[in-house]
């Protein structure tokens, strides 16, 4: 996966939809996020990262706040 994302690529890919929100809603603190990112990366590139360097920082950011 790509490392360098523009804003309007973060919002556009990695916005937490309705539907996300309610897979997300019964989660909590980091475990809610890593699920998040989780569920946005697999939309991406239809698979799960084999490690944590393969999501991109940026996507952490945004995702996180």
């Amino acid at each position: 996966m790509r490392q360098d994302w523009e804003p309007e690529d973060l919002i556009e890919v990695w916005t937490l939809l309705e539907d996300d929100m309610k897979r997300v809603r019964n989660k909590s603190g980091a475990t809610r996020l890593g699920f998040a990112l989780l569920l946005k990366f697999f939309e991406v590139e239809a698979r799960l990262p084999e490690s944590a360097q393969e999501v991109p920082t940026a996507a952490v950011e945004y995702v996180a706040t």
